[in-house]
């Protein structure tokens, strides 16, 4: 049987197809974490009917995946595949850095980086301010995950089962100060703000006052990357918040995209004790 060939015309239109399923797909490489599709038609310029089509083969190859409305789309673990396998996967700060400097910036605050060491978080990155009562960075200093905002978002992540056992371990360890007993009421009341909210809101007692903000990085597998803290003296931090959170957030999700491409490990963001 004669088997007729493409036309032109056809193959034309394919090839505009294919290149505004590229050009969807291109806007996702942003610093914005979803789009909807009538956003993305106002973007590109194209009618919302290209733009749901071109969506709709996206989503069928797992290149793009919807959020948990249903009615917005981010980049789905498909995207991997167009990694180049030869290049080298970034180090952890390195991946972090420029929300360090961007949340620093609009804060005016010390900001850190914190990743998991067994039943304790290192501190291994951050700016600190040049402001009085300054949050001081100890790079390097071990704390046990009870003691600190940071240490209740790396436990927020575990299964109830894994912070029972945590706190078996840990409820009677002498403590350096009251505040940093491993009290499992407070701890359990913590989690489940920071599991609410998404992240954890802290006020540090002493001669100054500090408030704390904690934030999950997720990667790939959904495990935890590490933790990004912000926080300062609380009469001058939490007078800012309210502005500033809003912009603080949008920094912490564009940094996840980008560290949801890298497994934990590939990272460096694991350390062995």
């Amino acid at each position: 049987m004669h088997q007729t060939k493409p036309s032109n015309f056809q193959n034309r239109e394919q090839n505009k197809a294919m290149a505004r399923i590229l050009m969807v797909l291109s806007s996702f490489a942003s610093s914005r974490p979803d789009f909807g599709i009538s956003e993305l038609s106002q973007h590109l310029g194209m009618t919302k009917n290209m733009v749901h089509r071109a969506i709709k083969t996206l989503v069928e190859q797992d290149y793009v995946m919807r959020d948990s409305t249903g009615q917005r789309y981010q980049l789905g673990f498909r995207v991997l595949e167009l990694q180049n396998a030869a290049a080298p996967e970034p180090s952890f700060r390195a991946l972090c850095a420029p929300a360090l400097q961007d949340i620093h910036a609009i804060t005016g605050e010390t900001v850190s980086l914190t990743v998991r060491a067994l039943d304790y978080s290192v501190f291994i990155d951050g700016i600190e301010t040049r402001k009085p009562a300054v949050w001081r960075l100890q790079i390097g200093a071990l704390r046990p995950l009870h003691a600190n905002a940071t240490g209740h978002v790396f436990l927020s992540c575990e299964t109830d089962a894994e912070v029972a056992a945590y706190i078996a371990r840990h409820e009677h360890d002498a403590s350096p100060a009251p505040d940093e007993a491993c009290n499992a009421a407070r701890l359990w009341q913590d989690i489940a703000d920071i599991r609410r909210r998404g992240y954890a809101a802290n006020l540090r007692p002493g001669l100054v006052p500090m408030t704390a903000l904690a934030f999950p990085i997720w990667d790939a597998a959904q495990s935890v990357h590490g933790v990004l803290s912000v926080g300062g003296p609380k009469e001058r931090f939490e007078p800012q918040l309210p502005g500033l959170l809003a912009d603080i957030l949008a920094i912490i999700e564009a940094l996840c995209q980008r560290s949801r491409l890298y497994a934990a490990h590939a990272a460096g963001s694991e350390i062995t004790l």
